[in-house]
């Protein structure tokens, strides 16, 4: 069996043939849509119109989109190119977006846009991004499972979450020839959809508490976010990365740890008490 059937979830006929429909790409999808939707809603949540966000909210996919791919294509480089086709490059389908390097185009992104176009203060609108990024990455996560990238270390055979890959796909080739279905690994991919689908919901929780510090929301994602991935990395097994060495993400993962603390504790007061009458 070919390895990408193993990731197609159906086919659509169509007048042409038949057109496949891959797990992670239905899962990048449903979490950019899903996102949108919770974006939306805190928008409406604090005031704003989110209608006015449409045009920003579709720049950053595409920026994340892109910076995620960009940094993919540069860390595994070797991996990707290794049979010389650079069609590679444009075969999103197969999985290859660096989470991380989404976080930094979409950021680029971000300010670009808000330079030409002011939406608001860049700070709430970060706090508007946040939990609807969390959301996002539980799903692209699932995506990850599907596609059988992003696994993790060999781990006992009894432990309730292991998982066990087809022949074909990317842990069984790592593990073996490819001809056989992987060991018993860590479901490293579920872990962190796990993680994005905690951190969504504890951020829009702590949303409204946070509003009067705008930056504080976006700040506890990236300081949660990096502690959880510098944890998840460490039972990874696709990075090439010896057991005990540092791994790309993990020293990212420093950077945005000070990132977060810049933003935590640089966060403005807005102050939502009303006035007394001046009169």
């Amino acid at each position: 069996m070919e390895e990408a059937l193993l990731r197609e979830l159906f086919r659509i006929p169509t007048p042409f043939g038949e057109f496949p429909i891959f797990g992670y790409g239905a899962m990048v999808l449903l979490g950019v849509l899903s996102g949108l939707w919770l974006l939306r809603r805190g928008a409406r949540r604090q005031g704003l119109d989110p209608d006015s966000l449409s045009d920003l909210t579709v720049m950053l996919v595409l920026c994340g989109i892109i910076g995620g791919r960009i940094w993919y294509l540069i860390q595994f480089r070797e991996r990707v190119y290794a049979d010389g086709d650079w069609l590679e490059t444009f075969r999103l389908w197969n999985g290859g977006l660096v989470l991380y390097g989404a976080i930094a185009g979409g950021l680029v992104g971000f300010f670009l846009l808000q330079r030409r176009a002011h939406y608001g203060p860049w700070r709430q609108l970060l706090d508007l991004i946040a939990p609807a990024l969390a959301l996002g990455i539980a799903f692209g996560r699932l995506g990850c499972f599907l596609n059988g990238c992003c696994f993790g270390a060999v781990c006992p055979a009894d432990w309730p979450l292991a998982a066990i890959f087809p022949p074909g796909s990317p842990p069984s080739l790592a593990h073996g020839d490819g001809l056989h279905p992987s060991p018993t690994l860590h479901p490293t991919q579920i872990y962190s959809s796990i993680q994005g689908a905690i951190l969504a919901s504890l951020l829009w929780l702590a949303g409204g508490p946070l509003a009067a510090r705008p930056g504080r929301t976006f700040a506890l994602f990236l300081a949660l976010y990096s502690l959880g991935r510098s944890l998840v990395e460490s039972i990874r097994d696709d990075h090439g990365v010896a057991q005990g060495e540092w791994t790309v993400s993990q020293l990212a993962s420093i950077l945005a740890f000070a990132l977060a603390i810049w933003l935590w504790t640089t966060a403005p007061f807005i102050d939502r008490q009303p006035k007394p009458d001046q009169g």
